[in-house]
């Protein structure tokens, strides 16, 4: 494994030529994200309406399951295959939606079963639980890509099994952003358009070195 500025710095080299792109394609998966979100809370807010915030609220999960989940995962595996320096046919809009269409059902089903077995053992383990399964989870998207032949079970199962020793060392990398989020937040949170592709083409960069660690067992 590689030390985490290794990573964050072979993301960078990734997304040279790249980041104006991408960031453009990270405002796209916001927008669609806040499609229902934002305008059932503010309306409901305004006239206070209280079904109608939370019929706002649980549209919004239904919809970030269906839609939101798949897309965001489809833009990880297509920043994995900028890392792999693979070609990529047409647009990253174009590359994202082959991808999400691809494989929709597995994105769903899989974003499904992490959350239900995250939402039941959060309470029980003080949250203590579920932060560590959904980083048992976290290469989920990849499995699903490197592996098209495998049930979602078998997925999420293969994602545990990779983690396991890396969770900690994903959970550093994730810290060492935390200044420029800190960044982000100060610009209005226009910068995260550029924060969001430099993580996950790091996340990317970080699940070529568990593939490599874990096909060695």
């Amino acid at each position: 494994m590689r030390m985490y500025s290794e990573y964050r710095a072979a993301a960078r080299e990734t997304l040279k030529g790249h980041w104006n792109s991408l960031a453009l394609v990270t405002l796209f998966v916001i927008f669609i994200g806040s499609i229902i979100a934002v305008p059932t809370t503010i309306i409901g807010s305004v006239w206070d309406l209280l079904w109608l915030r939370i019929c706002g609220s649980s549209g919004n999960y239904v919809f970030a399951l269906l839609v939101t989940v798949p897309l965001a995962y489809a833009l990880m595996n297509v920043v994995l295959r900028m890392v792999r320096n693979e070609e990529i046919e047409g647009s990253y809009f174009q590359a994202m939606f082959r991808d999400f269409a691809a494989n929709w059902s597995k994105y769903v089903l899989s974003g499904l079963l992490i959350w239900l077995i995250v939402a039941l053992i959060a309470l029980p383990t003080l949250l203590i639980g579920a932060i560590i399964l959904n980083y048992a989870y976290r290469l989920v998207p990849y499995v699903i890509h490197d592996n098209p032949e495998l049930s979602v079970r078998d997925t999420l199962r293969t994602s545990r099994m990779m983690m396991k020793g890396h969770k900690w060392q994903l959970f550093v990398l994730d810290l060492t952003f935390i200044g420029w989020a800190l960044l982000c937040i100060l610009s209005a949170g226009i910068g995260f358009l550029w924060l969001d592709p430099y993580m996950r083409a790091s996340y990317a960069h970080f699940y070529e070195d568990v593939k490599e660690d874990y096909s060695k067992k």
